[in-house]
């Protein structure tokens, strides 16, 4: 990272000059040190290659010229012949023995104590015509190859580097001139454009790159020109037009405004109306309700007042019989037996009522408000059903919950409460309408932190060109028959909005509907206090 910020600082101080500069030299100077190691490999291998072959033919000529001397025996001869190959400064020791016994003939090896080597050995086989004879070692010491090589180099890097510097310093005067100072011209031009300087034109008498962008600069310059004369024409015109345009600015304003105030009047006679219906149709529920329980309270109080007339006929009586002192034992047994039967009929009675209040209560408790508790989901939904099944037993169709005992929610009953009525309602009125006999089935199920509850039912099911409507305001199949087209919409905002779930509708004609509805057992946070379709 630092590598890199140190790269940028030096690119945003890198002129152009110091730039080209840079690349010729590094251009020119990363050949040379390319070539260097290959051209010493060379010249050391061809050296090599010169030296092997003078110490195979020097061995070859002592092989030749040491043979007769060798053959008759005199040292003094071999060493006089042997001095013309030791002459050659490279050579460091010439060694001769004899064969088959090895004994030593000559040897000259005074030069090897001054050289430091490394040394290398060339041995030949002397021959007196077909016969052996002897042995020749010669023995080569690669100091002056070395000195050789080195002189070398240093003539080749001489050389290159005086190369190096001339073809820099011609490099540079000829960018310099052809490059370096059109540019500079140029940019001097380019910024006098960008301060709006128009009036001079740009001229580079040149028929290279630099020239054709110079023609470029100039035909830009005259478009400037050009633009900036029309545009000052256009502001001209605006001006004129400015006074004109505020006066119409104004008077759309004002239309808009006049506008924006009937939208709102029609907006807020709108809610308000929407308001209405919604309220209309939980009134409508909750009036059900009452019909039912009025019709289900009914009956055992019916029967709690003819008991208790009976009782108190049966007590009179009995007081008639104390009075007229005629009392028999058999008749306080027969008005104790009557009396116990009677209270037990009068306790059911009054349990049963007691209980269809309680219910109804709670269930108007939870619908009329929109308080969260913690309650079971089939306590809370069988309440709601027994209060339904007194209106569905006039009607020729059936209610069925399937819901385990052990689903416990932290919720909102009454809008779930409201849910469950309006489903149940649209069952009646839309799907089941027309039908000799319907089956409506509640179903629930845990799916980790939420529950899934199943509303269905094997009506005349709803036609695929509305199914994607159903849950707007207003809309209904039965418009002017009763219908407010708020039950599921309400239905919706109460599911996504206030139980925090969601719900999707399947449906096929001919077998009925289907309501998937998925909620947290623990519904996200309050209840949204300006939603108008529940707190009326």
């Amino acid at each position: 990272m630092q590598f890199r910020h140190l790269l940028s600082a030096i690119r945003s101080q890198l002129t152009l000059r110091l730039a080209i500069i840079l690349a010729v030299v590094f251009g020119l100077l990363a050949p040379f040190v390319v070539l260097i190691p290959y051209y010493q490999t060379s010249i050391e291998h061809v050296a090599r290659e010169r030296t092997d072959a003078d110490h195979k033919r020097l061995a070859d000529i002592l092989a030749v010229i040491l043979s007769e001397p060798l053959w008759q025996i005199t040292p003094e001869i071999a060493n006089v012949s042997s001095e013309v190959v030791y002459s050659d400064p490279r050579v460091a020791e010439i060694r001769v023995v004899t064969l088959p016994d090895h004994k030593e003939f000559i040897k000259n090896n005074i030069r090897r104590k001054t050289q430091e080597g490394p040394f290398k050995v060339e041995k030949r086989e002397i021959k007196h015509g077909e016969q052996i004879i002897g042995e020749v070692e010669l023995t080569l010491a690669e100091d002056i190859l070395r000195e050789n090589l080195a002189s070398e180099f240093k003539r080749y890097a001489s050389s290159a580097l005086v190369s190096l510097v001339v073809a820099v310093v011609f490099i540079l005067m000829v960018l310099q001139w052809r490059l370096v100072e059109p540019i500079k011209l140029l940019m001097g031009e380019s910024d006098r454009l960008a301060n709006g300087q128009l009036n001079e034109p740009i001229s580079l008498k040149r028929e290279d790159e630099l020239g054709h962008l110079a023609l470029s600069l100039e035909a830009t310059r005259q478009a400037l020109q050009r633009s900036f004369s029309e545009l000052e024409v256009k502001n001209q015109q605006l001006l004129e037009y400015s006074g004109t345009l505020e006066s119409k600015v104004r008077q759309r304003t004002q239309e808009l405004e006049t506008v924006n105030m009937t939208l709102e009047t029609a907006l807020t006679n709108v809610n308000s109306a929407q308001n209405e219906l919604a309220r209309i149709e939980r009134m409508a529920a909750l009036g059900s309700m009452v019909a039912g329980v009025a019709h289900e309270l009914n009956t055992p109080l019916g029967n709690c007042l003819l008991v208790a007339s009976t009782l108190e006929e049966e007590t009179r009586h009995l007081h008639r019989m104390m009075d007229e002192g005629g009392m028999r034992k058999s008749d306080l047994t027969r008005y104790a037996a009557m009396a116990s039967e009677s209270t037990k009929l009068l306790l059911r009675g009054l349990q049963h009522a007691a209980r269809l209040v309680g219910d109804f209560k709670q269930v108007a408790v939870d619908q009329s408000s929109a308080q969260r508790r913690q309650f079971g989901l089939l306590i809370m939904l069988q309440e709601l059903a027994a209060l339904l099944n007194s209106s569905l037993r006039k009607t020729p169709f059936t209610l069925e919950l399937d819901i385990p005992a052990d689903i416990e929610l932290d919720s909102y009953p009454g809008p779930l409460g409201q849910v469950f009525t309006n489903l149940v309602n649209n069952a009646v009125s839309h799907g089941l309408d027309g039908c000799t006999e319907g089956h409506m089935r509640c179903m629930a199920q845990r799916q980790g932190d939420h529950v899934l509850i199943v509303f269905e039912d094997n009506g005349k099911g709803i036609p695929p060109e509305i199914i994607k409507r159903i849950f707007e305001p207003f809309f209904t199949t039965k418009f002017g028959q009763g219908g407010s087209g708020l039950g599921l919409s309400i239905t919706f905002n109460i599911i996504t909005n206030v139980l925090g779930g969601e719900i999707r509708v399947t449906s096929t004609a001919g077998q009925g509907a289907r309501f998937e509805i998925s909620i947290p057992l623990t519904a996200p946070g309050q209840i949204e206090s300006q939603d108008p379709l529940l707190n009326n």
